[in-house]
């Protein structure tokens, strides 16, 4: 089911240094009220995202993340936009790719979309509702 990505709940622009990762959970651990195992997820994956853009980056860089999400009911989507080089995937990776191994296991799907000189890494994960019990 597509979900509306014209509004998203969500819409920061971070300065790529030490503390990127550490302010990227902050903002999206205080959007919607997602249950404790969804919320940790999903900080965890984000913080994932943009410390990868953080190891790709020179110590000396000056350049910002553009970090959005959505937290609609039946899915959680988040994005991470940078230079293309910042988000980069290696092709032959072995397993050593931490981010990309959590990925695989926690989020339900993700990806790199490339643009010319910028890419947007994304990754969804679907909400289930709780089943109550009947009494």
């Amino acid at each position: 089911m597509p979900i509306d990505l014209v509004g998203p709940d969500l819409e920061v622009s971070l300065q790529l240094d030490e503390f990127a990762p550490r302010a990227a959970r902050y903002h999206v651990t205080h959007i919607d009220h997602p249950s404790p195992d969804l919320r940790d997820a999903v900080a965890l994956l984000t913080s994932e995202l943009v410390s990868r853009a953080v190891q790709h980056s020179g110590s000396d860089s000056c350049e910002s993340l553009e970090l959005r999400a959505w937290m609609p009911p039946e899915i959680v989507r988040v994005e991470l936009r940078a230079p293309h080089e910042l988000l980069e995937v290696s092709h032959d990776n072995d397993g050593t790719q931490y981010d990309l191994v959590l990925l695989d296991q926690v989020a339900d799907r993700w990806s790199i979309d490339d643009a010319d000189t910028s890419a947007c890494m994304w990754f969804e994960i679907d909400r289930h509702e709780r089943r109550g019990t009947s009494s």
